[in-house]
């Protein structure tokens, strides 16, 4: 009967989607090596896309593959349903890396939009972008705003 010995990851080869795998038969002098390609619909397979490519035009990706991405140490996050991909960005972000470390693979929605404008959302996000998605839930509710109460009370 023969046994597997699971070996290194081939070099060079991008976003890692490749395994080596040698079969080795223990009662003779044969072996083989055979190479098979990992889940392509992992978090490893999406890019980040090009500042020109339109929110629409973005590929979806299943929340189960985003709550994944942070299983093989990228940092996600879901803004407006569009997941950009953080994890360089993080080391930059001028709130400090564990204000974005809070909301890893999950949706921060309102926070980002109570400190951050459109013209952030541009210059810092948009090269970001690695896809879109539906369902992810914040994990915060959004208090209430109040806005124009002087009004309301007779004061200017």
């Amino acid at each position: 009967m023969g046994w597997m010995n699971r070996g290194s990851r081939p070099a060079n080869r991008e976003n890692n989607l490749f395994t080596t795998v040698n079969f080795c038969n223990k009662d003779s002098d044969t072996s083989a090596t055979v190479t098979f390609v990992e889940d392509s619909s992992g978090p490893r397979s999406y890019q980040k896309a090009s500042t020109n490519t339109k929110n629409e035009d973005l590929p979806y990706i299943d929340p189960s593959v985003i709550i994944a991405a942070s299983d093989v140490g990228l940092l996600w996050l879901v803004i407006d349903n569009i997941v950009y991909d953080c994890t360089e960005f993080v080391h930059d972000h001028p709130g400090g890396s564990r204000v974005l470390e809070s909301f890893r693979s999950s949706n921060c929605s309102w926070q980002f939009w109570r400190f951050h404008g459109t013209k952030d959302m541009i210059e810092f996000g948009l090269p970001l972008r690695v896809g879109c998605t539906s369902g992810i839930q914040n994990k915060f509710q959004e208090p209430p705003r109040f806005v124009g109460l002087r009004k309301l009370w007779g004061s200017e």
